[in-house]
């Protein structure tokens, strides 16, 4: 018995990514899967009482974006309290703190999340002297985009920071010219205060990943990958996907060595060795994928670990958040119980260690592995030459380009800026490049605003960085739906419109191949599939 097709979408500029047949103006799927993929005619034939079948009228259609970076959780978390993505100066962050107040009883902590001293029109980061008015009965925390808080007095007496507490290993607590502290925390000074927050329960993890997963479907998501999670967090997720609300197909990284920096050897040693498992468990909605490590901060917190002083310092300070000598040893026994490795690593100089220390481990144990370098801003000749011979991946964040490039000439200089995620040297080099988001450590998860970035390499003030970095547009939607598959070991699965593939898809609203470049930045998703099921329309 032949079994007809549950969903046709047809009349339509399908983009399919399958070589074989690149574009094609109709897929029909069944039970989740694409069964086949051609022209209107033979696709339509194989349509049955019960087949749905859309009519496009001329769309394109593309695979469903993977976003292989994604705090999706903490976007979830982060939905129930104040955002300051669009905060304009310290004014509007102080009125905002003072209205959350009002209406949070006194000792609740009221807490932040989002603001980039570049949106602000004072264009420096907030200490508490600019929010101590708006209450003196709450603790509030305000977190940067990445790696630093502002907090209150409030939060600084509760944590017992004062004049006399000493800078943490790898964090600094910064100070005015009294030597009382100022609020601004950074790196693992963040600890004093993040760890009186209440612990996240296993439902306000639901409602994250709920709430979350529904606002991906309007941007055409289907996948995301979350690095650096807690065990709590996992189970979290494990939760979602048994109560329906896991809107996404989901590749949970374990945190390791580096990335939480409160967790210590012992545990995460245990972790990775005791739990039964390794890269590849799952199914495919929800699976485990690779250990997420971390061996730096960032340039624009200055946190970076880099060969040469940031602009305007005269040393390399040392805000790492594990001990790089520990790195090869670190790889070695991920690498050799059979784990995927991907290690946060932002400055030159991290990123050219990691590269070397994946190596070394590779070289030493061949087998078939996924490792990556997350972020990859800056890569030597010895590190490309690496990453190329042992197929080391390079997770890069477009958007990064877009919100935060213009702080680079600050605080790198113009010499290294013009070398920042170098997507096309990798691509020339043979290096798998995969392009993510990292939200919410940037201003938004909206794909359009990465693959404008990467064809374009403009900032949001127009900026053009590393302009010969530069890839198609073909190029740039690959490194956003076919090539995470890899990373995931999933390219059996996903990424491409074929048969046998899953049949994830995103319709536009306009041609992405012909539209004008500042375009793309506009292009809206009208409908998300997902395992073959319309799973967003817009209104």
């Amino acid at each position: 018995m032949t079994l007809s097709p549950n969903l046709i979408v047809h009349n339509a500029k399908v983009i399919t990514l399958d070589p074989t047949k690149p574009q094609v103006s109709a897929v029909a799927t069944l039970n989740g899967v694409i069964v086949a993929t051609g022209d209107d005619a033979s696709i339509l034939a194989l349509a049955g009482p019960g087949t749905k079948i859309l009519n496009l009228n001329g769309a394109m259609v593309i695979p469903g974006f993977n976003d292989s970076h994604n705090h999706m959780l903490e976007v979830g978390i982060k939905l129930t309290r104040i955002s300051l993505d669009d905060c304009k100066s310290l004014k509007e962050m102080h009125d905002l703190v003072a209205a959350a107040a009002k209406k949070t009883p006194a000792g609740q902590w009221i807490i932040g999340e989002g603001w980039n001293e570049s949106f602000l029109v004072e264009n420096r980061v907030p200490t508490r002297a600019d929010i101590d008015s708006a209450t003196d009965k709450h603790p509030v925390l305000l977190k940067r985009f990445f790696n630093m808080d502002t907090v209150n007095s409030v939060a600084l007496r509760m944590a017992g920071v004062d004049a006399n507490t000493p800078d943490p290993a790898g964090g600094s607590i910064e100070r005015f010219p009294d030597g009382t502290p100022n609020g601004i925390l950074r790196a693992a000074a963040k600890l004093l205060v993040r760890n009186l927050l209440p612990a996240v329960t296993q439902e306000q993890c639901v409602e994250g990943i709920d709430k979350a997963g529904q606002q991906y479907l309007t941007y055409g998501i289907t996948s995301i990958q979350e690095p650096g999670l807690y065990p709590y967090e996992i189970r979290g997720y494990m939760a979602a996907h048994r109560e329906g609300k896991l809107h996404q197909r989901a590749s949970l990284m374990p945190s390791w060595h580096g990335f939480r920096e409160e967790e210590n050897e012992a545990e995460l040693d245990d972790r990775a060795a005791n739990l039964g498992i390794w890269s590849g468990l799952g199914d495919d909605m929800l699976r485990m994928t690779a250990l997420k490590m971390a061996v730096d901060g960032g340039t624009t917190s200055r946190t970076a670990w880099m060969f040469n002083p940031f602009v305007g310092e005269t040393t390399v300070r040392d805000f790492n958040r594990l001990n790089p000598a520990d790195l090869r040893r670190y790889f070695k026994r991920g690498h050799d119980l059979g784990w995927d490795i991907g290690i946060h690593a932002i400055g030159d100089r991290a990123h050219h260690e990691s590269a070397l220390a994946f190596a070394d481990a590779v070289a030493a144990n061949p087998r078939d592995h996924r490792h990556n370098i997350i972020h990859a801003y800056f890569a030597s000749e010895p590190s490309l030459d690496a990453m190329a011979k042992y197929q080391i991946g390079a997770v890069i964040q477009p958007t990064f380009i877009y919100f935060e490039g213009d702080d680079l000439f600050r605080d790198v200089g113009e010499e290294l800026a013009h070398q920042y995620k170098p997507a096309k040297t990798y691509l020339k080099r043979g290096i798998p490049m995969i392009a993510s988001s990292d939200i919410p450590s940037t201003y938004h998860y909206n794909p359009f605003i990465s693959l404008y970035s990467l064809v374009t390499r403009k900032t949001h003030k127009g900026t053009v960085i590393a302009p010969q970095e530069a890839i198609s547009r073909m190029e740039a939607l690959r490194s956003y739906t076919a090539s995470p598959s890899w990373l995931t070991r999933e390219e059996h699965l996903k990424g491409i419109l074929m048969p046998g593939m899953l049949a994830d898809m995103a319709v536009l609203d306009r041609d992405y191949l012909t539209c004008s470049d500042e375009e793309i930045l506009e292009i809206k998703v009208t409908t998300t599939i997902l395992g073959g099921k319309v799973v967003y329309q817009r209104g």
